[in-house]
Formats: C-alpha cells, structure tokens, sequence
C-alpha cells in the first residue's frame, strides 16, 4: 500500500532558503516523483517559489511542481504588485505574512527567526505585519489582495495570523467572493485556534490544514490523537494534509509525509479518507483535473 500514491505536499520547503533546508527543489521533486506524488507546492518565507517551480518542472518530469508567494516584509508585505504579479505569473497559494507576521513575532519575543530553527543570514528587525487597523478593521490593502484574489484561480492561505485576525480575513474573503481558502496549520503553536474556530471557518468555505510539523519534537503542539479527533469533527472532506517540513533535522519532507499517513492510521483513520486528505481534497483546492 503507497499512500503517497497520486499525494499532493501544498506545504512544504526546499533550498536555496534563508533557513538550513534537508532537500533542494530538485531533490525535493524528484524524491517526490519516486515516491508516486502527484504534485508539491514550493513554499520559501523570503520570495516567490513561482520561478523556482517552473525552472524545476522543466527539468524533472513526471511530477507537477507548483509556486507561491508569501506576504513578508522581504516582498513588500501586504503588497498587491507582489500578488499581482505572482498570479499573473501562475502562483498557486498567496500566503498572509508568516515570520513578517505580527502574531509570530509577539510568539517568539520580538523575534521575526524562529527559536526552533535559526536563520542562515542575518534577519532585519520588524515590527509585525497585522492585516487589521487599530479599530479592528481589514487595512484597505487586504481588501485589494482578497480582489485580486478574486479574479484569479489561485488560493488565498492564512500565513502566520492570529485566530482573530484569521477569523475576520476568512469571512471578509467569502462575502466578496472567493472560494478558495486556506487556514494555515491551525494547531501549531504559533497560531493555535481552537477547533470550534476551526470548525466555523470550514462552514465559511475553507479548508483547513493538519501538520506533521505539529507533531514534531521541539514544535510539538498537538498529540495524534486530538489531532485525529479534530480532523473527525471537521470532517475529512474540508481537511488537507501537509508536512510543512524541509528543516533538517526532520526526515527528508517526502518520507516526513509517508510517516504522517501511516500515523494517521494507526490512530484510526480510514485508508480513504488519508487519501481523500491527501490527493483529493489538494487537488480540487488546486484547480487541478
């Protein structure tokens, strides 16, 4: 049994990274191509994976790699030329700010590093990126990323926010009409939500994320079985898997995600629904046939 037969990482790093990384894209894409995958979608906190995806898919074949962009202070922040220019280019994921964002920045004490693993080149103090005013409110610049959005096919993804400033994102991009949303790793530590939250977003619309990465010794934020508990009361239909891995002190991402699969498992989950988490639901978010 391959359970990564026709499986899609949407989350996943590779170097060249500001941060150590196990794999490179081509490495990345090829062990993924061995293990059966269907697709990857390249993730880096500092540019766009756009170019990257495409010089990748031209030279391994057999394996459909995929760009995204992620709203840092290294692409302007909340810059709508930065997404503009991503989608038009074939980005498949916008991500929200990340370690730009304010909530990960308050988490790791003033810190836009991670206390888990250390930059490679020195990083510039931030302030934290929030997509909310000070009253509370969306800036007006999320309001002309979610158009954007909009009017393309690609998927607006929920980076490092706060549950709160998730929860005002989410159902400010429903009611102007996009339709395809993702909550980021909602159980890690850095931006937890309570899955009552996690709940209400999926009958928004969205899709939800569940992370090896959570799992992880020294990023351990949730047990498998409340994992697995969640992923029961949201329904496998709304859930996407992803490793989020790429740190190199984790298994190489594409056995980090065989791993995963066989956890889930063993923890009592049905072999479809892994699947339907796995290659289905990614998919379909994807726009692919």
């Amino acid at each position: 049994m391959n359970l990564l037969d026709g499986a899609i990482d949407i989350h996943v790093h590779s170097s060249p990274s500001i941060f150590p990384r196990s794999v490179d894209d081509f490495e990345l894409a090829e062990q993924a191509k061995s293990a059966g995958m269907r697709a990857i979608v390249l993730k880096a906190h500092e540019e766009s994976t756009v170019s990257r995806a495409k010089l990748v898919s031209k030279i391994v074949a057999g394996i459909e790699v995929y760009g995204s962009l992620v709203l840092n202070e290294y692409v302007g922040g909340l810059n709508p030329y930065a997404v503009d220019m991503a989608l038009q280019t074939g980005a498949k994921i916008i991500w929200m700010p990340t370690g730009s964002a304010k909530q990960h920045i308050d988490h790791y004490g003033g810190k836009s590093d991670y206390k888990e693993q250390k930059s490679i080149i020195r990083l510039l103090p931030q302030k934290g990126i929030s997509v909310l005013s000070e009253d509370g409110k969306l800036l007006p610049v999320v309001f002309e990323i979610i158009d954007l959005l909009k009017q393309s096919d690609a998927v607006l993804a929920t980076g490092h926010l706060s549950p709160k400033e998730t929860e005002i994102l989410v159902k400010a991009a429903v009611e102007r009409g996009v339709e395809k949303i993702l909550v980021a790793h909602p159980d890690l530590k850095i931006n937890r939500m309570d899955l009552d939250l996690q709940c209400e977003l999926v009958r928004l619309g969205a899709y939800v994320e569940k992370s090896m990465l959570t799992l992880m010794p020294g990023w351990k934020s949730i047990e498998p079985e409340e994992l697995v508990n969640g992923i029961r009361k949201i329904g496998p239909d709304r859930c996407i898997l992803q490793t989020d891995f790429g740190q190199i002190n984790h298994p190489v991402p594409v056995e980090g995600y065989r791993q995963f699969t066989e956890l889930l498992l063993q923890h009592g989950l049905q072999e479809s629904d892994v699947r339907k988490m796995a290659c289905v639901n990614p998919a379909h978010l994807l726009g692919l046939p």
